[in-house]
């Protein structure tokens, strides 16, 4: 049962507080253990970090608490057989920061400030006694206004005095994902399709392939020379929606054969589904309110049978990695070989992780991007703008930092280090690795909308990295 939500600066000042008893535990009571929070979520990963964080207070009480942006959001909850799971009020608090977003933009102390009494409208609307209650935000928008209590009391001083703003026929609806009114001048519809890619590769270097290089690993060929074994590996994909569309219209987006195989599929609510066992890779849907994803799926690369069409989606349509460690000795070569499908690329980061946090990595040759070693002890090569067609390398050295005495060097046999893995961080434009497309977009019901609208509407793919590693 949620008892209370606190939103705080990264100082951990309270900006705002609602509460549902006053004999409840006082924010600066807890404080001190709050602090947990951000230790364990010093280094981790960005995936990690909206993992639950569940803070025990007394027998009584926990708190579970998110960090976003500049602001922490915490929730205290009793302690009961219908709140034990943190997971509820952890989605409560995503919720509430997406609510915010749709009303505030970007979301700041100064912004919390000036618009408590919204907020708090807001979370009278998404509790009914302690438990989420409306939590879709379009919903939400009906019941809370955007402008606050001191707006409202100017218009109705301004309503006394004759200046009532003209009153439109509207188009209202009863379906909760939409708004009751939903009205635009210029009715645009978008879809981005995004997949994640997660993979454990294994280098598999053949001795033939091995003499082609020198000691400095210059090879005069661009094509890859190790091929790579996927230990484990997943796709991660969703299909975003963006609407700004008059009235209830129904849509029908339909998509190419691969949206007829997909596995562990989920779905919005605004999802036809009857339709969709009908006929597969088909969605008909009264689109929500602004962005959404309406589709979430995943493939398992571990249900292919050979390796080859699993490396087949890397060089096809992502980036795939050639990373090869000389036999006695600490150097090593790395090589991006982005897909020629590949439209754009955003970014990439190249994390080396050594095997001792206190090695360090010697640059002997980059053909492209920056190289650095962060406060936080990371080697990262990082790469911005790359033009299609290039093939960016890097040659390093591990250099092992020992602080012992050369007369205590003496007689010992010289340790090679490598790399112990790379960790690869990238997002680039262009066909998604699956293959996923979008056949259609079409209005099949343009209630409220006008029979003589034509929507402006625009597709998008996009592939990152989720779980990218790369063992040596």
């Amino acid at each position: 049962m949620i008892e209370a939500v606190y939103i705080t600066d990264i100082s951990n000042t309270l900006v705002f507080e609602y509460c549902d008893s006053l004999s409840l535990p006082k924010f600066k009571t807890f404080l001190p253990k709050l602090s947990n929070l951000e230790t364990n979520q010093v280094g981790l990963e960005s995936s990690q970090i909206d993992t639950p964080t569940k803070i025990t207070i007394n027998s009584n009480y926990y708190v579970v608490g998110h960090n976003h942006l500049s602001l922490h959001f915490y929730v205290l909850c009793s302690e009961g057989k219908t709140a034990s799971n943190p997971l509820i009020p952890h989605t409560f608090i995503l919720r509430l920061i997406e609510t915010l977003e749709d009303y505030f933009d970007e979301l700041t102390r100064s912004k919390i400030e000036a618009n408590t009494d919204i907020i708090t409208l807001i979370l009278y609307q998404m509790l009914d006694d302690g438990m989420p209650y409306i939590t879709d935000f379009n919903k939400i928008r009906d019941l809370v206004s955007h402008t606050s209590l001191l707006s409202k009391i100017i218009n109705e001083a301004s309503r006394t005095t004759g200046l009532q703003p003209e009153v439109k026929q509207s188009f209202a609806t009863d379906i909760p994902w939409r708004r009751s009114d939903a009205r635009h001048t210029s009715n645009e519809m978008y879809v981005d399709v995004m997949e994640t890619v997660n993979l454990i590769l294994k280098p598999i270097v053949a001795k033939s392939k091995l003499e082609q290089y020198d000691s400095a690993f210059y090879s005069s060929k661009a094509d890859n020379q190790v091929d790579n074994y996927v230990l484990s590996g997943c796709i991660d994909g969703q299909i975003d929606f963006f609407s700004k569309l008059s009235g209830a219209p129904t849509l029908e987006l339909v998509l190419n054969k691969v949206g007829s195989n997909l596995s562990l599929l989920r779905f919005h609510r605004c999802i036809n589904m009857d339709l969709f066992k009908e006929r597969r890779g088909v969605l008909s849907f009264i689109p929500p309110e602004g962005k959404s994803t309406l589709m979430k799926y995943q493939i398992d690369l571990n249900e292919l049978k050979s390796n080859r069409e699993k490396t087949s989606l890397l060089k096809l349509s992502t980036i795939d990695v050639q990373f090869l460690v000389e036999p006695q000795s600490s150097e090593f070569e790395i090589k991006l070989f982005p897909a020629n499908m590949i439209t754009k690329i955003d970014y990439i980061k190249v994390e080396i992780v050594c095997e001792d946090a206190n090695d360090q990595v010697k640059v002997n040759r980059i053909s492209y991007g920056d190289f650095q070693t962060r406060l936080s002890g990371k080697h990262e090569w990082c790469i911005k703008d790359l033009k299609k067609g290039v093939v960016p390398t890097f040659n390093g050295t591990i250099v092992e930092q020992i602080e012992q005495d050369k007369e205590e060097l003496e007689g010992q046999t010289t340790t090679h280090k490598r790399p112990l893995h790379l960790k690869l961080d990238y997002s680039h434009k262009g066909p998604v690795p699956s293959g996923l497309k979008v056949d259609s977009l079409l209005v099949v019901n343009a209630k409220g909308l006008g029979e003589n609208a034509k929507p402006y509407k625009g597709v998008k793919y996009a592939t990152k990295s989720g779980d990218y590693i790369v063992r040596s």
